[in-house]
């Protein structure tokens, strides 16, 4: 009986620090894509199908900073992704650089690595990150943005 009582409070133990063991930060970096030739160009971006490179431009418009908030959402495969909301002048700011470069690409950098590169095709003041994410670290993404935005 106290091997029993013992073993299930190791079990309930294990379960409470996995639960509050911490998720590590996140980054987050939204860059217009530019030619590499042009002033301001960063680092370049590999686009599919053979197209020709384009280069992140030098400073995000967004940041892990301007998300208010994360949610775990499906795409229409019913897949993970990851939905962000922004503070007011952050997504003023998306809508309004969004609306001005409708039909151009975005770089989507998640913690260094560029995740996607969009076309924009319509003014947006929110953001999905749907890298092909597991179920698993869409949440773990989840979980980040939020704690670091104060949620719990």
């Amino acid at each position: 009986m106290a091997l029993r009582i013992l073993l299930l409070f190791a079990g309930i133990l294990a379960i409470g620090l996995a639960q509050s063991a911490p998720t590590p930060p996140v980054t987050l970096a939204v860059h217009l894509l530019v030619a590499c030739s042009g002033q301001g160009a960063g680092q370049p971006v590999g686009l599919p199908g053979g197209q020709a490179p384009l280069c992140l431009a030098r400073t995000p418009f967004l940041t892990q900073k301007d998300v208010q908030s994360a949610e775990l959402r499906q795409n229409s495969q019913g897949r993970p992704v990851v939905f962000l909301t922004f503070h007011e002048d952050a997504a003023v700011r998306e809508l309004e650089i969004t609306r001005r470069n409708v039909g151009n690409r975005v770089g989507i950098v998640v913690n260094g690595r560029v995740a996607a590169a969009p076309t924009i095709a319509a003014s947006s003041r929110f953001l999905y990150l749907d890298d092909g994410y597991s179920a698993s670290q869409a949440q773990s993404l989840v979980a980040a943005f939020n704690r670091q935005a104060g949620i719990r």
